[in-house]
């Protein structure tokens, strides 16, 4: 009986061949009938961005195809309108019959439905999150095949805001566990066609390297509170002003206080960037390799060598593009975002076409009204 043979893994690389003065093109034609339309064109707009990108990412020769439709975005931002109305209608009920529109002297109507917000606000926010790229995958086809997500945005939701308020809790020494346990639904619910993803990691994995990172954190930290103390000191100490002084400008506040305070603010915030960031780098780098690399579809491998350096660059500079631009360097971002991913993505096989169909389901029919209520869908 002949041996079963050796699955392919020639290694290949997505190709973006998007250009960014194409897609500023369309994005300044998206500004424009912002304008002009008060804002309603936005679920359109968004949507000719995302078939530029996806037009122009291939995979083994072949594009993605983006087939989504602004009024399925309309649609769900409408869906989520009516959700925060009858929530808040809810909130008035419960102010007029339940604390009688005087629970405390200075509590109001409004204070009651914004704190209400709060509350369910972050779990809402990762709901959002899980239907929402489950949507655009849905819309996403490769090779004529439709992609798609399964499992419970609303699951998702409650175990996202568990796992983030218990690693609130614990001083954040539960963020292997967040990580992992949050990328497993989000990857192993992916479908390509009826091709499923796996996700085969595990927080134990990553904690040795963790703590490493926490602890070297909070030292880092120490030392940049000291920097920062030190710093201000000698410039109080330049300009001749006393303790004494300085803290005369807190109890009496002038124009000089609030200018002083936000200079030192500023100041502080750069520092402490400079020497925390390089360590964050170092974290995400090695996280997304390990995420990358414990993916799989079939018999498709997935890897990448992202590195600190080409992680502190890339994180750096889309911030500073945003911040310097006042937003208006969106694109570029986005842009540098799938040029990085189509370098630094290795994928390792290729998919048996034979053995793949269609889903049996279309996916939503609208999408991504929670994400846009709370305006974190991006692109």
């Amino acid at each position: 009986m002949p041996a079963p043979a050796a699955p392919d893994l020639t290694p290949s690389r997505p190709v973006y061949d998007g250009t960014l003065g194409e897609l500023y093109a369309i994005y300044l034609r998206h500004l424009v009938l912002m304008l002009v339309t008060l804002g309603w064109s936005r679920f359109w707009g968004r949507t000719r961005i995302r078939r530029y990108v996806w037009n122009h990412l291939a995979i083994l020769g072949d594009r993605f195809e983006y087939r989504g439709r602004g009024r399925e975005l309309l649609i769900g931002f409408l869906f989520a309108l009516v959700l925060i109305a009858a929530w808040a209608g809810l909130m008035y009920l419960a102010w007029i019959y339940v604390f009688h529109e005087k629970p405390f002297a200075t509590f109001g109507m409004f204070d009651l439905f914004s704190l209400s917000v709060l509350l369910i606000g972050f779990p809402l926010a990762y709901v959002g999150h899980y239907a929402g790229l489950r949507y655009k995958l849905s819309r996403t086809r490769w090779r004529g095949i439709r992609c798609g997500m399964a499992g419970s945005a609303w699951r998702y939701g409650v175990v996202a805001t568990f796992l983030h308020f218990a690693n609130a809790m614990t001083g954040l020494l539960l963020t292997p566990v967040v990580s992992v346990n949050l990328a497993r639904p989000r990857i192993a619910n992916t479908r390509l066609g009826t091709l499923p993803f796996a996700f085969a990691g595990n927080a134990g994995d990553i904690y040795g390297r963790y703590l490493g990172y926490y602890f070297l954190n909070i030292i880092a930290w120490v030392i940049a509170a000291v920097a920062v103390f030190m710093a201000v000191g000698g410039t109080l100490e330049s300009l001749g002003v006393t303790s004494d002084d300085f803290l005369a400008l807190f109890t009496r506040p002038t124009l000089r206080t609030v200018v002083l305070v936000l200079a030192l603010a500023f100041g502080a915030y750069i520092l402490f960037g400079l020497l925390i960031l390089p360590l964050r780098c170092w974290w995400q780098a090695y996280l997304l390799r390990y995420l990358v690399t414990h993916s799989r579809a079939g018999n498709v491998l997935f890897a990448t060598a992202i590195t600190t350096r080409q992680m502190w660059g890339f994180l750096v500079l889309n911030y500073l593009i945003v911040l310097l631009t006042l937003g208006i360097g969106w694109p570029w971002v986005m842009h540098r975002t799938v040029k990085l991913i189509a370098a630094q993505l290795w994928i390792y096989g290729t998919p048996t076409g034979a053995s793949i169909g269609q889903p049996p389901d279309h996916g939503p029919g609208y999408g991504e009204g929670l994400l846009d209520m709370f305006d974190v869908s991006g692109i």
